[in-house]
């Protein structure tokens, strides 16, 4: 069996997310392999798109500075990117001891959220 590389990992888990979003009675796009900020593009036929950026983390981190930190450039960029009117803008972290910890990308920073935005 070929060794996981970063690429599958990261996969596995954009995997998890859109599961996490159809099971909530969305319609998801992965955008695979893509330079864009954005993994994943849901949607509703009664709502605001979702686009969401998934990460992997080995570890904790715990706290909203500490993710804001850690990512500052992937938020630099999601904040930059130009979105639909009205979408939700979200930093979706797993990690292996923890599972998802959720940030909606604000203007001014991000905000962790207590479950997904959907």
């Amino acid at each position: 069996m070929p060794a996981r590389t970063t690429y599958t990992k990261g996969r596995e888990v954009e995997y998890l997310a859109r599961d996490l979003l159809v099971d909530g009675g969305y319609q998801v796009v992965r955008n695979a392999g893509s330079l864009s900020p954005i993994d994943l593009v849901a949607w509703q036929d009664s709502g605001h798109p979702v686009l969401v950026q998934v990460k992997r983390n080995k570890t904790h981190i715990d706290g909203t500075a500490l993710i804001a930190q850690a990512y500052r450039r992937d938020i630099e960029a999601l904040r930059r990117m130009a979105r639909p009117v009205g979408s939700n803008v979200e930093l979706w972290v797993w990690t292996l001891n923890k599972g998802w910890r959720f940030y909606s990308i604000l203007p001014g920073g991000i905000c962790e959220v207590s479950d997904h935005g959907v």
